[in-house]
């Protein structure tokens, strides 16, 4: 079964990414929390109910692919693919594994 957000999802719009200070260093990264309950949200619109976990400090760069994973009450195990489409915090995401 594939289920594909519904269109582009714009962290950055959102107020969703997040800023790091590391010495004089500054990387940006995506919010996990909010990725977490944007995906949360998608599966629920399609009929799926799930705990979405996102890895921590992605840094946001145009192109970059994460992985969440994701669980049905019932213990299924789902995968989902976070495709970043711009160096601004916009994402994709689709199921791709169950």
């Amino acid at each position: 079964m594939t289920f594909r957000s519904s269109g582009v999802r714009t962290l950055a719009a959102l107020g969703l990414a997040a800023v790091l200070f590391a010495g004089c260093n500054t990387t940006l990264v995506l919010d996990n929390n909010n990725l977490q309950q944007l995906i949360t949200s998608g599966l629920s619109d399609n009929g799926i109910t799930a705990t979405v976990v996102c890895p921590d400090s992605v840094p946001i760069k145009k192109d970059s692919v994460s992985t969440c994973q994701a669980t049905t009450p019932d213990g299924a195990a789902l995968t989902i693919q976070v495709t970043q489409t711009d160096d601004k915090g916009t994402v994709n995401w689709q199921l791709v594994g169950s």
